[in-house]
């Protein structure tokens, strides 16, 4: 891992290497060994799938711990933390997503599978075969950036323009499917909706998917969505 300033009272925290599931679970590893700590200089820890920012209170270390660099204590601590012995033993989560491919739900599936030259069962068929993983959180409140998409179904570019895209839609990024959870005007590629509520006000818990969840798609108008 390395370890740098980002401005003067925060550092960020980042990953060597490829970028795989078990690197991401390293950092929530070491987010979750800090939060037991419960240092009281730190005041916020944003873990995203390759590095992870930590913001601390530089007056108050300078104050009480009687350091003259923030920044130095910071890395220094961090750097001697041991988590050779540690594993994310965070409930593993599985969640489960019904998906309605195509027509009206996904504008641009009928193009995608013109493109990869496939068909419509084929690309269900593998879209819906891995079991992916929330590998960032972001743009909105419980948007799950997932990795794991197939290689033979990554498109590498975007929509021609930008498109209203309502919540519940999943979309295409490069290599990643994404769910958005606020109707929004962007240039991602959609290939379907689902009705799963994943951002909730109501609920006590409103965010229903983390970094390090795993999901599951499944073809909503497959009878039963059994698999």
């Amino acid at each position: 891992m390395k370890v740098y300033s980002q401005g003067d009272q925060a550092i960020v925290v980042s990953l060597k290497g490829a970028l795989t599931p078990e690197a991401t679970e390293r950092l929530l590893v070491l987010r979750q060994y800090l939060l037991e700590q419960n240092y009281p200089f730190i005041t916020e820890i944003v873990p995203t799938e390759t590095d992870m920012l930590i913001s601390y209170d530089a007056r108050q270390m300078m104050k009480h711990l009687n350091v003259t660099s923030p920044f130095l204590h910071m890395k220094s601590l961090i750097e001697k933390i041991d988590l050779s012995h540690k594993t994310w033993d965070e409930k593993r989560h599985c969640i489960r997503v019904p998906i309605y491919y195509g027509g009206e739900y996904g504008p641009d599936f009928d193009s995608i599978l013109e493109e990869l030259g496939i068909t419509r069962e084929t690309y269900i068929q593998q879209h819906t075969a891995p079991e992916y993983f929330v590998s960032m959180m972001g743009f909105s409140p419980g948007f799950p950036y997932l990795s794991g998409l197939p290689e033979a179904l990554a498109v590498n570019h975007t929509a021609k323009e930008k498109q209203y895209i309502p919540a519940g839609s999943v979309i295409l990024e490069n290599k990643k499917c994404g769910i958005t959870t606020t109707d929004t005007y962007e240039d991602w590629l959609v290939i379907g909706y689902t009705p799963l509520k994943l951002f909730d006000v109501h609920r006590e818990d409103m965010v229903l998917m983390s970094i390090g969840d795993h999901v599951k798609f499944y073809d909503a108008e497959e009878r039963g969505g059994a698999r």
